[in-house]
């Protein structure tokens, strides 16, 4: 009785192996299909999860190379003996091309973008609502940048306000909303962006030392929205799109097409000996999320402003036609 039940173990533990082997076989076999077909499966949890999700698309051949683009830049801004700085990145892999990108320039109004977030970051907080009536006092009005001092309100609601600052960088607008920002606050986001900038709420409290930023700096700024690391995905929705609607007429310059969306903040600072333009900001072709970020130093302002015009349409340029160039090898 013993050796038939030690016969029926050892039948039964080889059937198990056997049933086991097949399986695993039969699994394997699966995922070659798959990946032969060219799906992919969940589980394959070392691929990126943009890849996992269907977010990107398997062999997509993202853009990887910016050498010609910075090679042709760079001859521009050297053949015209141009004091400027540019960075650009593709968002959708981090590939990237810089001149002199970590060199500093007064931020302009650049840092407005900040303290927007700042501010969204309140409304988030229940501590304001879009429709939260601000105060606009005397002390508070100037001409130096938008027409908002020019208003008889004394008062509008933070969404007026806020698109103020952002389309058509108003300083009396970045003067009320100042009101609202906690230093602290303030200090933890200029540390996190990695930003060497005060704003006016600072000057009595800070060293007497210029303020400075680099389009690269820019980059972690526009890459915060764009991949809404700060703000809910809503909130940072809202602020590219008023970005989207900046008065400052880059795609005209750059002859880029109206039904491509670049959004974007610019900077002027013409004031005494200053001299500064900058622009930097999203360019979105198809699947494409290229990011450029242009400062100048030094320029008169059609001077600066062709050269903005120039880097980002050299910029556009490489980007479609590095876009047909692999979606045709992709063929």
């Amino acid at each position: 009785m013993k050796i038939k039940l030690k016969w029926v173990v050892i039948f039964e533990t080889f059937a198990i192996l056997i049933l086991l082997g097949v399986l695993m076989y039969t699994y394997s076999s699966g995922i070659r299909t798959k990946l032969k077909s060219g799906d992919t499966p969940a589980d394959l949890y070392l691929l990126a999860p943009s890849i996992r999700n269907g977010i990107l698309d398997p062999k997509s051949h993202l853009i990887v190379n910016f050498a010609p683009l910075k090679e042709k830049i760079n001859n521009y801004i050297e053949k015209n003996s141009i004091n400027a700085s540019v960075y650009v990145e593709n968002f959708r892999n981090g590939a990237f091309m810089g001149i002199n990108e970590k060199a500093g320039f007064f931020p302009a109004s650049l840092n407005k973008l900040p303290v927007a977030i700042l501010i969204m970051r309140d409304v988030e907080d229940g501590l304001l609502s879009p429709d939260t009536m601000l105060e606009i006092k005397d002390s508070d009005r100037t001409d130096s940048s938008g027409d908002l001092y020019k208003t008889q309100e004394k008062q509008l609601p933070l969404h007026v306000i806020l698109e103020k600052m952002l389309e058509e960088s108003d300083n009396t607008a970045l003067r009320v909303l100042l009101h609202y920002i906690d230093l602290e606050d303030l200090q933890f986001t200029i540390d996190y962006y990695n930003l060497d900038i005060q704003v006016d709420s600072q000057r009595q409290q800070r060293e007497k030392k210029p303020d400075l930023i680099t389009p690269k700096a820019m980059s972690t700024l526009f890459s915060s929205l764009y991949f809404s690391t700060v703000l809910t995905p809503g909130n940072s929705e809202y602020l590219l799109s008023l970005l989207n609607n900046s008065e400052f007429p880059v795609k005209k310059l750059a002859n880029i097409p109206d039904n491509i969306t670049v959004a974007h903040k610019f900077g002027e600072n013409y004031y005494g000996s200053n001299k500064y333009f900058h622009d930097c900001g999203i360019i979105y072709d198809g699947d494409t999320r290229v990011f450029y970020c242009v400062m100048t130093k030094g320029q008169d302002v059609n001077s600066a402003v062709e050269t903005i015009g120039v880097v980002v349409g050299e910029t556009y340029n490489y980007i479609k036609d590095s876009r047909a160039r692999l979606n045709k090898y992709k063929e």
